[in-house]
C-alpha cells in the first residue's frame, strides 16, 4: 500500500515533509543531503533545490506525494509534474481500457491530461472551478482551438475526475462553450470524379473510392480487412467504428470492379487477418495520416481549391443520398450514426430543395 507524504514550503525556503512513521522511508530520507529532523513540528525539511527534490521524487515517485503549497514555488516544478504524469495517467489509461474505451478516445484523453496536468503545475486534489475556466480561456483564447477542442477537453478531464481524482461538484458546474454551428464541407459529383479521376496508383484510387462510396471514416477505410468485403451481399463490414459499434454499409459495383483488379495486381490473398490496405509493415494497416496525404495530393492534381480533407468524401457521400431521395433514416444507418439530429444536418447543404426555387432576379 502507498504511503502518503504531503510536502509544503516554509517561510525559510526549506520543503518540509510529513509521513506517518515509516523507518524504511526515514532510512531512504536521510539520503538526501541536508536532511533534517524536525522534532517540534514533527517533520524532516531540507532546501528547495532543483537537484534535492529531484532526487526526492525519484526515491519516493511510487508513494503518494501531495503538494500542499503550489507547485510553481518548488525547485522543481518539471520534475513534480512529471511524477503526476507517471503516476495519474497510467491509472487513467489502464481504467479507461477496463471501462472499453476505443484506443483513439484513450489516446485523446491521455493527452488532453497531460497537457492540462504540465499548464497547472499544481496538486490535482487542489483543483479549483477557476483554474479550468482559466484553462479553458487559455486554449481558445492563447492556443486559437475551437470550442469543439475546448469541448473535448472538458470531456477528457471530466472522465479523468469521475475515475481517478473524485472532486465534488466539479463536473457539474462545468459548464462548455458554445460550439459553432458549422456546415460539413461537400464536393460536388464532378468534383469527386476529378479528384478520384487523378490518381493513378490503383491502391491510392482504391482508398478514395471506397471512403466515397461507403460513406467511411478515415479511420475506417484504413483497418478493412479484406474478410470485410461482402460481395454476395454487396456489403462492407464496418468493425468497432466510433462509439465501438459494428454496422454493414454499401459496396458499389464499380468500386468492386476495381477492388477485384486491385487483389488481382497486388496478388493479395484472402485471409482474415489480411489488411485491405496495408502500411509499409504489411503486419499493419495503412496509417491515417497516409490517406490524408493521399487525398490531398489528388486534390491538388485535380485543381481542387476547396479548403477540404478527406473526411468530405464522408458528407458528400450522404449529402449525394439525400439528393438521390433516400430517406434519411436509412443515411442514418449507413454512416453509423447515434442520433438523427447528427444527419439532419447534410439537410441543410443538400440542394435537393434549393434547386427548386426559382430565383426572383431571373423573374425580373
Amino acid at each position: 500500500m502507498r504511503l502518503k507524504m504531503s510536502l509544503k514550503l516554509n517561510n525559510n525556503d526549506l520543503i518540509c515533509v510529513k509521513f506517518n512513521y515509516n523507518q524504511e522511508i526515514i532510512n531512504k530520507i536521510r539520503l538526501i543531503p541536508g536532511s533534517r529532523w524536525n522534532p517540534a513540528q514533527k517533520y524532516w525539511t531540507f532546501n528547495n533545490d532543483k537537484a534535492k527534490l529531484a532526487l526526492f521524487i525519484e526515491m519516493f515517485k511510487d508513494e503518494y506525494l501531495i503538494f500542499e503549497s503550489e507547485i510553481k514555488n518548488f525547485a522543481a516544478a518539471d520534475a513534480i509534474t512529471d511524477y503526476l504524469n507517471y503516476y495519474y495517467l497510467p491509472q487513467f489509461e489502464k481504467k479507461l481500457k477496463l471501462k472499453g474505451y476505443s484506443q483513439s478516445t484513450i489516446k485523446v484523453y491521455i493527452n488532453h491530461n497531460k497537457n492540462f496536468i504540465s499548464y497547472l503545475k499544481k496538486d490535482l486534489f487542489s483543483i479549483t472551478m477557476n483554474d479550468l475556466n482559466d484553462y479553458i480561456l487559455y486554449l481558445i483564447d492563447e492556443k486559437e482551438n475551437t470550442h469543439s477542442f475546448a469541448n473535448q477537453f472538458i470531456s477528457a478531464f471530466k472522465t479523468f475526475n469521475n475515475l481517478i481524482l473524485g472532486l465534488e461538484n466539479v463536473n457539474r458546474k462545468l459548464f462548455r462553450p458554445k460550439k459553432k454551428k458549422k456546415l460539413p464541407k461537400v464536393l460536388n459529383k464532378r468534383e469527386v470524379k476529378d479528384i478520384i479521376n487523378s490518381v493513378y496508383n490503383l491502391k491510392h484510387q482504391l482508398i478514395l473510392i471506397i471512403t466515397y462510396s461507403a460513406g467511411l471514416r478515415v479511420s475506417e477505410v484504413v483497418k478493412l480487412k479484406i474478410s470485410d468485403i461482402d460481395s454476395e451481399r454487396m456489403l462492407i463490414y464496418i468493425r468497432n467504428s466510433k462509439g465501438d459499434k459494428d454496422r454493414y454499409t454499401l459496396l458499389s459495383q464499380s468500386a468492386l470492379t476495381k477492388l477485384k483488379l486491385y487483389l488481382k495486381a497486388f496478388q493479395v490473398q484472402k485471409y482474415d487477418k489480411q489488411w485491405l490496405f496495408p502500411g509499409q509493415n504489411k503486419d499493419r494497416h495503412l496509417s491515417k495520416r497516409s490517406a490524408q496525404k493521399v487525398f490531398k495530393k489528388a486534390c491538388h492534381k485535380a485543381g481542387i481549391n476547396k479548403k477540404v480533407g478527406i473526411h468530405s468524401l464522408r458528407h458528400s457521400f450522404a449529402t449525394h443520398l439525400l439528393e438521390q431521395g433516400v430517406d434519411l433514416r436509412y443515411i442514418q444507418n449507413l454512416l453509423g450514426h447515434k442520433s438523427s439530429t447528427t444527419t439532419e444536418i447534410y439537410t441543410h447543404v443538400s440542394n435537393k430543395s434549393l434547386t427548386r426555387i426559382i430565383n426572383p432576379f431571373d423573374k425580373l
